[in-house]
């Protein structure tokens, strides 16, 4: 039984690969436009998700009181967002990689998208480096709501100046984008 087994599975595998290779190598141009457009709608939408946090939510917790601050306990009310970011991050960075591999052999497209990609994985170095590295600190210390020093209310405006100048760089990434992916509708294919 376990012979029948492997061989299926290995002719399915070898089978499946062929056809797979088949559609991609027919299809290409059709999945460039799609991951690239839905590349874009998901920048949108990650960015009126990062507009509304930095709009309404930030400014909150990052007044500079010790009740504010406590938005960020994770113990008993949770304003963690750490799953929606990883989530929708996990999954942009996906789609990002594939429109990549697929728009990188189309003559102004490829070379534009490479650069914007190089840019966004800067700024998402940076997102995880500085930015959620110093969220959960604040999350920490709001679990232990007491008198913070005045150097952490510091740090949070340090925070709150450098968000607003990482959304505008993802939003003029993802606006960038918009001409590249008007480009690549507009081809037939």
């Amino acid at each position: 039984m376990n012979m029948i087994v492997e061989n299926c599975f290995v002719f399915a595998t070898t089978f499946g690969l062929s056809d797979v290779t088949n559609f991609v190598s027919h299809q290409s141009l059709s999945i460039a436009k799609y991951t690239l457009l839905l590349n874009l709608l998901i920048y949108f939408l990650m960015n009126g998700a990062q507009i509304f946090e930095t709009i309404v939510f930030v400014p909150r917790w990052a007044n500079g009181t010790v009740p504010d601050l406590g938005l960020l306990n994770t113990e008993y009310k949770s304003a963690d967002l750490k799953y929606f970011w990883i989530l929708f991050h996990s999954l942009h960075e996906i789609i990002f990689l594939v429109s990549l591999i697929f728009c990188y052999q189309i003559n102004g497209i490829g070379n534009d998208l490479f650069l914007l990609f190089i840019l966004h994985i800067g700024v998402r170095a940076w997102t995880i480096i500085y930015f959620a590295n110093k969220i959960i600190w604040f999350q920490s210390m709001a679990n232990t709501i007491d008198k913070h020093s005045i150097k952490v209310f510091s740090d949070i405006k340090k925070w709150v100046i450098w968000n607003y100048i990482r959304v505008i760089i993802y939003i003029g990434i993802s606006i960038l984008m918009v001409p590249l992916t008007i480009k690549i509708l507009n081809m037939n294919g």
